[in-house]
């Protein structure tokens, strides 16, 4: 029933998979990537507190010296600003490339090198308004606004318990050296962004696990699709039927061209018949055909009309029949059975001439 109603009751193939990550359909969270670099952005502010110390103190300096009321009083605002954009870009180029490596480097470990072919050719779907409208009010949706609802919440929530502790410390910052005020906002810069980090990871695993289970949902299959997947990729079951079959038919007609060359039929009686062909470049004698039932009968019939000798000897056609295959030499511990056979023939045959 489940076939017939088209439900999607069977796992997604290798090659659904693969066909799903061609159109960049892959389980990824963008909050890995904040939480990632918020982290990195707190690791590089508390490793490189002494140089962002030394910079913050030359901009402090600067700003509240003799220099800064100097050009401000002379109108020159162009050196002024160009010192303070430097200083900036100084202070904020480490941090912001250590977490953008950072950040790629999660989406990398996500989804690796995602080459996305489907993206550079068009899709109408994406302006049809009747399928916008799906969107804004599909599930994924709502879950996409709820998860910046709590996401929003949460951050809200650490910054508050993170600065609540600090504002009584505000009024005590009066007493302090610019050295002290500096050291102190980065132990507090310190601390927001590995708080909203840590909390924002949390939030990236639970919406990866969510993006999994999601992307699973739709990559489920139904029992005909999976059939016709393996049709495709293994070929019609009717077609290699056929093609076993004329291939059974052409190794079969090799083997009956041989048996007028052979020297021997060793048969079961009725059952087996193994063909052995022995010449002086081979170590021992060759199966060149075998056969059970009506290919023995068939193989009999083919040997009396060439006049190949008929041996009867049940346990060594049953040995080699179950033991060896077609193109095999004899072993070395049925040599003195075979030989026994062999010397048989030979004798029959100087007898006739």
């Amino acid at each position: 029933m489940a076939e017939d109603n088209g439900e999607k009751s069977e796992e997604a193939t290798d090659a659904r998979r693969e066909e799903f990550r061609k159109r960049g359909n892959v389980a990824h969270t963008k909050e890995l990537a904040s939480a990632v670099m918020l982290l990195a952005a707190a690791g590089g502010v508390y490793a490189l507190g002494r140089f962002f110390f030394k910079e913050m103190y030359e901009v402090f300096q600067h700003s509240f010296g003799d220099d800064m009321v100097k050009m401000v009083r002379e109108g020159n605002f162009t050196e002024a600003a160009q010192y303070c954009g430097m200083k900036a870009m100084i202070l904020i180029a480490p941090v912001l490339l250590f977490a953008g490596i950072i950040g790629a480097a999660s989406s990398i470990v996500q989804i690796g090198f995602l080459q996305v072919e489907d993206a550079v050719s068009p899709n109408f779907e994406k302006v049809n308004p009747v399928e916008g409208f799906k969107r804004v009010f599909s599930m994924r949706a709502v879950v996409e606004a709820l998860k910046s609802i709590l996401k929003m919440g949460a951050v809200a929530m650490v910054l508050y318990f993170l600065l609540r502790s600090e504002v009584t410390q505000v009024p005590y910052m009066l007493t302090y050296s610019i050295d002290q005020i500096i050291a102190y906002i980065g132990v507090i810069v310190v601390k927001l962004l590995g708080g909203v980090g840590a909390v924002m990871l949390v939030i990236a695993g639970a919406d990866y696990f969510y993006q999994r289970f999601d992307l699973e949902k739709k990559m489920m299959m139904t029992k005909q699709e999976v059939k016709e997947e393996h049709k495709q990729r293994e070929g019609d079951p009717m077609i290699k039927s056929r093609i076993r079959r004329i291939q059974r038919e052409m190794a079969s007609k090799r083997m009956m061209s041989e048996i007028p060359k052979a020297d021997v039929v060793i048969t079961n009686p009725t059952h087996i018949a193994v063909v052995l062909k022995y010449t002086d470049n081979l170590p021992a004698p060759q199966i060149v055909a075998m056969g059970a039932d009506h290919v023995a009968e068939k193989i009999k019939e083919i040997a009396r009309e060439n006049n190949v000798p008929i041996v009867e000897n049940k346990p060594l056609a049953r040995t080699i029949f179950k033991t060896l295959k077609i193109g095999q030499v004899i072993p070395r511990e049925l040599f003195v059975a075979v030989a026994e056979v062999l010397s048989y023939v030979y004798r029959l045959r100087r007898k006739k001439r």
